[in-house]
């Protein structure tokens, strides 16, 4: 049986993908759970309309990804902390403070995008990488500097 799928399911399909799958799988599994819809003539006429809606939509949203990984190429993000003796600051810079910062400076991201293998404590210039959707990976410079 031809299915549409409407969410994705690791292992088997992604979102709008069109597949074959088991009578059985579909019927019971598939769409109980509004995962999958049968795709009839119908269904996939109205499949293809939408596919160049969402087409669009991601072109847009993935220019709207890079605007936003350059913007902060150029935009570095500076935290003043109490630093001891040997320069290391009493806190620390998480992955939720440098996105409370951003939303500060009207730059909207997700705290799961930013990857930091753990939270910034020595006062200098660190970089940060960001990896956007669509595989879109930009940079910010966080600096910490002493009170």
């Amino acid at each position: 049986m031809k299915v549409i799928f409407l969410k994705d399911i690791p292992h088997v399909a992604r979102r709008n993908d069109i597949k074959e799958v088991n009578d059985g799988y579909a019927r019971n599994f598939l769409f109980p759970k509004k995962l999958a819809e049968p795709a009839t003539p119908q269904a996939v006429a109205s499949f293809s309309k939408r596919q160049a809606t969402i087409a669009e939509a991601k072109s847009t949203e993935e220019a709207a990804y890079k605007a936003i990984a350059e913007k902060l190429k150029n935009t570095p993000m500076i935290f003043k902390m109490k630093v001891g003796d040997k320069g290391t600051a009493f806190g620390s810079v998480s992955a939720a403070k440098i996105t409370e910062a951003l939303k500060k400076a009207h730059i909207e991201i997700e705290k799961e995008w930013i990857e930091l293998e753990e939270h910034i404590k020595t006062t200098g210039e660190h970089t940060v990488k960001i990896t956007f959707p669509y595989g879109i990976v930009g940079e910010l410079k966080v600096v910490i500097e002493s009170e």
